[in-house]
């Protein structure tokens, strides 16, 4: 067997796609032959074969710390050697013929043998990107020029002979090489050398740098814009860049693309194409193609799909800085590959969605921006309206993109594109649903949660390919559910690409990832696009033969109270019982996000609550300052003007003090339950007396079905238990990751709309038959004493949980 051909057997055992490591002069000097295996996830790994021990020498680590790839594996007649960069004195050699004999095992052990160091050769180049920008900085250039100088300095690096002779064939600015060489004199040449090796006691890494830019140059690019954004351009007093300052705890709108994610969407939408390698032309379009991460997979991709003719690839960004990045990244792409018929780029400085627009295209594929509506600008708004004919629908700015991008596609034309997941569900995205099933052939539909490698990301992700045009026989797509998870990721799509762009034939059921077929004309006129898989399915269909009663069958839930301004009308309890006695009346104990834990309160904080039901608890100005002379006098009347200006209470009320929204259950005296607003198991706790005040949260008040006296039911109390028990366990959980949002760390959006439809078992009547009954009390006392940590309690309660439900499969769910 070839080299060749042990790369390819190999990528197609593992589901893995594979590239080439070395290209043109270098790829013929090295002995032997050496390829990327490329994996969704972890796996990823370089393999050369050769006859000779290539791992006895530091070549192959270098490669691999260049390449950003954990593993290099050397196959020779009768051996396998892996090694790690970060440790390649403990390099294992193995028997060739028992690696062979178990392939599997072998490919899980490079999946499950991890780095150890962070000193990957991303965050080296980054440094040196940061060396560059304080450089810069010393010769007096904008910092606005730091792309186009650092580009030059790598392009130098890499193509000397090129980069004297034409720089913008590589990808640069026609100034790149003058900028590169004012900066010699303040230490560029230096810092050029600092960064031909890995730092410290990795030094003996040699790098190089067309590795680092054809395998690592999607993530290096993505972070050095990142670096951009985020980071200070000040100065210190010697000239270098001050610690990182993050403007935003994470990215806003925009979630920079793992190039694994952006891999096998691209290989997705290529495979709807029909008759791809004997097309004569191909036009390619990323409307947000930020540093080129789509646009380069894309060039890989139609490589492996053997597409011979003429390309255009056109990108359009509004960031110039990856307007060049991507200019770069694609020309050095082009010396390594390009099509027999010639390749056209065409890269803009632009808003797709404004004048630019986006031009008639076969493929579209892309990241656009995530902006939830309230987050939107007035023009985003617009721009949404327009594209989406919504009206006033509260949508996602990336909504926008799609219906967009479907526009521009030529008959037949393929759409692969990420957005948040709370589109598949989200009331204001009914109608754009509804037109990608209409005007569209859905092909894939994924929901893979944060894929565990959108480290800046705080929502869920799902993507889909779409096909221009309605289905044209009944046909099969591809669902795809993961859970936030890069390994489990990055299995579901290794089994995707097994499938070579067919949709499976059965289910593939595995503990965290799912791969199902469905039906693409179920999609039409079905209210959300939530991908449960046929096991969920069964079981929901089970639930619904069971006619249990739904939460807003037995609770009104509603959303805490709003202040308006939380740092003048809530006090923690440290800085509520500095307050005078007086003072204190005025205030009523309260819920924020951090004080509900393990289904007990742990950190209680007090709110300022001047309201009855009949209206404003003080007339006047003067009977607040009466009531609270000292909280008036230090915290009320200096946050006048900012109390005053809150909406509510300008355009409607005079009582500026007050609170924003106090909500109508505030005045109840009803047993209740209170929640936080994002949780699941453990955050739910009873509020028996109705005392707490849920600021951020949610207050769960028992409808008149339970209310209602019953010598032979339990006290409503003890149900109430009983119900913290079910909503702090892990069936209920379970029950919420059908219906709810999903959101960071594992937790739930549990608004009314989204918890009202879930079956809730009706406790009360249970209650009254003598063996449920006693299932009942057991779970009040339980409900009494949550602790979610306790396997004891978790196990038991999911048991009893799953009985009420008449469903045992929850008890292990």
């Amino acid at each position: 067997m070839t080299g060749f051909d042990l790369a390819f057997d190999w990528s197609q055992r593992f589901g893995l796609a594979l590239a080439p490591l070395f290209e043109g002069h270098d790829a013929a000097a090295l002995p032997g032959k050496h390829h990327v295996l490329l994996d969704g996830g972890f796996g990823t790994f370089a393999l050369s074969t050769s006859e000779e021990d290539l791992w006895r020498h530091n070549d192959p680590a270098g490669w691999a710390w260049s390449s950003d790839i954990p593993h290099h594996v050397t196959v020779t007649d009768d051996k396998v050697a892996v090694l790690r960069w970060d440790a390649p004195r403990e390099t294992r050699v193995y028997e060739r013929g028992g690696v062979e004999r178990s392939l599997d095992r072998f490919y899980a052990y490079l999946n499950e043998d991890r780095l150890r160091s962070n000193r990957g050769v991303v965050d080296h180049l980054l440094n040196y990107f940061r060396r560059v920008r304080s450089l810069s900085h010393n010769a007096g250039l904008p910092d606005a020029r730091t792309t186009d100088i650092y580009l030059a300095a790598l392009a130098r690096l890499i193509a000397p002979e090129d980069y004297r002779i034409d720089p913008t064939a590589l990808g640069l600015a026609e100034d790149g090489p003058e900028l590169c060489a004012r900066l010699a004199a303040h230490g560029l040449d230096a810092a050029g050398a600092e960064v031909a090796a890995a730092p410290g006691s990795l030094s003996f890494l040699r790098l190089h740098p067309a590795l680092a830019i054809r395998h690592a140059g999607g993530q290096l690019f993505q972070e050095a814009h990142f670096e951009l954004l985020r980071v200070s351009p000040n100065f210190d007093l010697f000239g270098l860049i001050d610690a990182p300052e993050t403007r935003v705890a994470n990215r806003g709108g925009t979630h920079f693309t793992p190039p694994a994610l952006a891999r096998s969407i691209v290989e997705q939408v290529l495979a709807a194409i029909p008759d791809l390698a004997s097309r004569q032309a191909l036009t390619l379009c990323d409307p947000a193609c930020g540093s080129g991460a789509f646009l380069h997979e894309a060039l890989r991709a139609l490589r492996r799909a053997g597409f011979k003719g003429q390309l255009k690839l056109v990108g359009l960004d509004i960031s110039a800085a990856a307007v060049a990045m991507a200019r770069f990244v694609l020309r050095m792409s082009l010396r390594d590959w390009s099509p027999g018929g010639g390749v056209e780029l065409e890269l803009t400085c632009g808003d797709s969605l404004g004048e630019a627009g986006m031009p008639a295209c076969d493929v579209i594929v892309m990241n656009p921006p995530f902006i939830a509506f309230g987050a939107q600008s007035a023009v985003q708004r617009q721009q949404l309206r327009d594209a989406t004919d919504a009206g006033a629908a509260r949508g996602d700015y990336s909504m926008a993109f799609v219906a967009r991008g479907l526009q521009a596609l030529n008959p037949g034309g393929v759409l692969g594109s990420l957005f948040p997941a709370s589109l598949l569900s989200l009331k204001a995205a009914a109608n754009w649903r509804e037109r990608l099933a209409s005007e569209g052939d859905v092909r894939m539909l994924a929901s893979i949660g944060d894929f565990g490698l959108f480290s800046h990301a705080m929502i869920q992700v799902a993507c889909a390919v779409v096909r221009k045009g309605p289905p044209q026989a009944p046909s099969t797509l591809t669902a795809v559910l993961t859970e936030n998870d890069a390994a489990a990721t990055g299995e579901a799509l290794r089994q995707i690409r097994k499938l070579n762009g067919a949709a499976p034939t059965a289910p593939i059921i595995e503990s965290n990832w799912s791969l199902f077929p469905i039906l693409s004309d179920s999609l039409t006129g079905r209210p959300t696009w939530r991908l449960p898989t046929p096991v969920t399915e069964r079981l929901l269909t089970d639930l619904s033969e069971l006619s249990l009663p739904s939460v807003q069958d037995l609770f009104e839930v509603s959303q805490g109270i709003k202040t308006g301004l939380n740092d003048i009308l809530l006090l923690t309890k440290e800085e509520w019982r500095a307050l005078p006695t007086k003072d204190k009346k005025a205030f009523r104990i309260a819920t924020m996000t951090d004080s509900i834990q393990n289904g007990r309160i742990v950190k209680p904080y007090y709110v300022f609550f001047p309201h009855t039901a009949a209206g404003p608890l003080f007339p006047n100005e003067a009977a607040v300052a009466e009531a609270v002379p000292s909280y008036f006098k230090h915290v009320l009347e200096p946050a006048r003007e900012r109390l005053a200006s809150r909406t509510a209470i300008r355009s409607k009320r005079t009582d500026w003090w007050g609170l924003d929204r106090p909500r109508s259950w505030a005045y109840d005296d009803v047993p209740r339950i209170v929640s936080k607003f994002f949780s699941s198991e453990g955050g739910f706790v009873g509020d028996y007396e109705a005392e707490y005040v849920a600021v951020m949260g949610h207050v769960w008040t028992p409808k008149t079905a339970l209310v209602e006296a019953d010598e032979e039911a339990l006290p409503l109390a003890d149900l109430l238990a009983a119900y913290v028990a079910i909503f702090n366990s892990s069936p209920f959980a379970k029950l919420l990751s059908l219906y709810a949002p999903h959101v960071a760390g594992g937790q739930f959006d549990l608004s009314a709309r989204h918890v009202n439809p879930m079956p809730l078992p009706d406790l009360r009547a249970l209650s009254i038959d003598p063996r449920a009954g006693r299932r009942v009390t057991e779970l009040a006392m339980l409900g009494k004493t949550v602790d979610v940590t306790d396997p004891s309690w978790r196990s038991r309660t999911a048991q009893i949980v799953a009985e009420m439900y008449g469903a045992p499969s929850l008890a292990t769910a």
